[in-house]
C-alpha cells in the first residue's frame, strides 16, 4: 500500500494530522485456520480480495487548546467499503454416500437455467464516513491532575449496514436470500472523568 501523511505540530494552540492510505489486500484466505481451500472444486474461485481490503482511507485528526484549560478535538474518517461474497451453501452426496457441506461462489440465474460463478469477495459495501468529537477540561483536585470529558462518537448518527455475505440458497425452498451482516448502531455519548496519580 501507499500512505501519505501531513502533520501540523502544536503551535498557536492547535494541531492537526491528515493521512491518506491506498491499499490492496488479495489472497486465497484471511487466516491460517480458514476452511477455504478444503473443497478442491472451488479453489479457482477462492482467490480474490480479502475481507479487510479497503482501497482508500482518509483520516483527519485535529485538536484545539482553548482558554480556561479546555481542549476540543475531532476525528473525521472516510473509507472505502469492504468486500463481500455472494454464495450458495448446500449439502451434496458423493459416489460413496458421503455427505459434504459445500459452498459455491455465485448465484442461480433468474431463469434458473444455469449457475453464475463468481470469485470470492467480488461485491462491495458502500463507503463509510465517520465523525467523532471530544471536549475535555483539565481540573486539579488536591495534588491530582484530572480531566472531565464528553465524547460523541458517530456524530452523523449513521447506522450503515455492512454485508458480510449473501447466501442465495440454491437448494432451499426459500426464494429470498439470507444476508449475513452487521449493522452499526447510531450516535453514542460518553461522559467521564480521568484522574492521574
Amino acid at each position: 500500500g501507499i500512505e501519505v501523511e501531513l502533520t501540523k505540530r502544536l503551535s498557536r494552540r492547535w494541531q492537526m494530522e491528515a493521512s491518506y492510505t491506498y491499499s490492496r489486500a488479495v489472497g486465497a484466505a484471511e487466516d491460517y485456520l480458514s476452511a477455504l481451500g478444503d473443497d478442491p472444486s472451488v479453489v479457482q474461485d477462492e482467490y480474490g480480495y480479502l475481507d479487510y481490503d479497503q482501497r482508500h482511507v482518509v483520516k483527519l485528526n485535529a485538536a484545539f487548546y482553548l482558554p480556561h484549560d479546555w481542549q476540543v478535538g475531532a476525528v473525521v474518517s472516510r473509507s472505502s467499503g469492504l468486500p463481500f461474497s455472494i454464495i450458495n451453501e448446500f449439502t451434496a452426496v458423493d459416489n460413496f454416500g458421503y455427505t459434504q457441506y459445500r459452498t459455491f461462489y455465485g448465484f442461480v440465474a433468474s431463469d434458473r437455467s444455469h449457475f453464475v460463478f463468481l470469485r470470492r469477495n467480488t461485491e462491495r459495501n458502500p463507503a463509510v464516513l465517520n465523525i467523532n468529537l471530544r471536549a475535555q477540561k483539565a481540573i486539579v483536585i488536591g495534588r491530582l491532575a484530572s480531566k472531565l470529558f464528553l465524547s460523541v462518537e458517530n456524530v452523523l448518527n449513521s447506522d450503515h449496514l455492512r454485508i458480510l455475505r449473501i447466501n442465495s440458497h440454491v437448494d432451499s425452498t426459500s426464494v429470498l436470500p439470507q444476508y449475513d451482516s452487521v449493522r452499526r448502531f447510531g450516535r453514542r455519548f460518553e461522559i467521564g472523568m480521568q484522574v492521574d496519580f
